[in-house]
């Protein structure tokens, strides 16, 4: 860091030529401009450090030439870049704290410094001064607060699904497994009860030494047969005309359950002449039990491995089990566990969503958690904005010449946003939203995590029946 000290600045007219085309300054004289603003001149190397968080504050700084990045460093959080004409290290001076923040340059970067003693006699001779610092210390604070929401959003979230997750893990893993083991153990019992039927209700010329039931067993399809409901009804009525035909009760509720697997008047009528005529009754019922017995068992099964998958989705999610700092994701398997989260809502309004993965998509540095608030914000939107029945599109590419950068665009066909408020979707509070229905906070929040902490960013295209918001990221922070 070089430091020029600017003992007398009517010596440096040049210098009072570029202050006063600070806003802070512009409306000063050129006579209180050098009686009022007294300090140095420092010059700053790229990637040198201003300052770091939890400094002693003891000066105030005015950026004239390059561009002085602010960070967190939870999370690598930017809170926002300094570039020519911008003030800042008020906030500290006014409150008595340390430094809240890292200050590096980004580039090369001239600055004016004022000690604290000039800082104090400044803001206490110019009321001009004074009440664009104080504007300007509001909206440092606004953004701290919102920081800070964020934060505490996300720790909350991260608490509940810790919780959840760990309460739910152990009983939906017991309930897997007592499922499959239900699915063998019926299974098993089919082999050995069918082995004893087979030599009561076979007639004699059959070859029992085998598995004669063994075409049942070819026709079942426990996941379901597609078909159109007009067929299916038919052949119900079919079947359950057939089965009263041969003395079984309720013929009409067990020809729907052996329909759904496959089971039709021919199948079955061509079977039962192998069997004694005075066990078909007692087959027909028994079949049917047989059927409800596995579907109930895959219909468990499918719950428990659905359970099991969503606590999965929760805990990579929120990347509970790791440190929060930035590592190298999967953008899509990030994508996949927030459409897990949100399939409920997917499911309310009969959304389709269609993917549009591309091949090759590195893993890109970043920091998870947050990554998957910005699916959340970006689909939870694009739910809201669509009617029952709508389409989501997400596509993913890579973008740039480089290849260094990582696109992904979350497309919905809903109403679209009016292009007069458009360039006010990433303002904090600002929402389209019905009261009590939003917050303002979603699109800001996705914003600041994008630009800010990723160094990327996020777009808006919107027209009646087409709304793309595409984020775009480094691959490497």
């Amino acid at each position: 860091m070089i430091v020029n000290e600017l003992k007398n600045m009517e010596l440096f007219p040049e210098l009072i030529n570029q202050i006063k085309n600070v806003d802070l300054f512009s409306e000063l004289s050129e006579k209180e401009m050098s009686c009022e603003i007294n300090g140095d001149l420092i010059e700053l190397k790229q990637g040198e450090i201003l300052f770091n968080e939890g400094d002693e504050a003891r000066h105030f700084y005015v950026v004239l030439e390059g561009t002085i990045q602010a960070y967190r460093i939870i999370n690598g959080q930017r809170l926002t870049n300094f570039t020519k004409g911008m003030t800042g290290g008020e906030v500290p001076l006014l409150l008595g704290t340390h430094h809240l923040a890292n200050c590096v340059a980004l580039t090369d970067a001239k600055l004016l410094r004022l000690d604290e003693k000039s800082f104090w006699t400044m803001i206490g001779n110019c009321e001009t001064v004074r009440t664009k610092i104080l504007a300007n210390m509001a909206e440092r604070m606004q953004q701290l607060q919102l920081l800070s929401f964020q934060r505490e959003k996300l720790i909350s979230l991260g608490t509940i699904a810790a919780g959840l997750a760990h309460e739910l893990n152990n009983p939906a893993s017991a309930a897997k497994r007592t499922a499959e083991n239900l699915s063998k153990t019926l299974h098993e019992f089919d082999i050995h009860s069918t082995e004893m039927l087979k030599w009561v209700m076979f007639k004699e010329e059959v070859n029992k030494e085998g598995f004669p039931f063994q075409p049942i067993a070819d026709i079942i399809q426990i996941e379901g047969v597609k078909m159109d409901p007009l067929k299916r009804s038919e052949l119900e009525d079919e079947l359950a005309d057939w089965m009263k035909e041969q003395g079984v009760e309720d013929p009409w509720n067990i020809a729907s359950t052996l329909v759904s697997v496959g089971f039709t008047k021919d199948n079955l009528s061509k079977f039962v002449k192998k069997l004694v005529s005075e066990h078909i009754t007692n087959f027909l019922n028994w079949l049917q039990k047989d059927v409800e017995m596995r579907l109930l068992a895959n219909e468990l099964k499918q719950s428990t491995t659905r359970i099991s998958e969503v606590i999965s989705a929760m805990r990579s999610y929120t990347y509970m089990d790791q440190a929060i700092e930035k590592s190298k994701i999967n953008l899509h398997e990030g994508i996949d566990n927030t459409l897990i989260i949100l399939n409920h809502k997917l499911k309310k309004k009969k959304i389709k969503v269609t993917k549009e993965y591309g091949e090759g998509i590195p893993e890109v540095s970043a920091y998870g958690s947050e990554l998957n608030q910005v699916w959340t914000n970006l689909i939870d939107n694009a739910i809201d904005a669509l009617a029952d029945e709508g389409n989501i599109r997400i596509k993913t590419y890579l973008d740039g010449d480089d290849h260094n950068t990582v696109a992904v665009e979350i497309i919905d066909n809903g109403t679209g946003i009016p292009k007069e408020i458009q360039h006010r979707v990433f303002e904090p509070f600002f929402t389209t939203k019905r009261v009590g229905e939003g917050t303002g906070l979603g699109l800001e929040i996705s914003h600041r995590i994008v630009v800010n902490q990723h160094h990327g960013s996020i777009d808006l295209f919107s027209e009646p029946g087409f709304t793309k918001f595409r984020v775009s990221l480094p691959v490497d922070l």
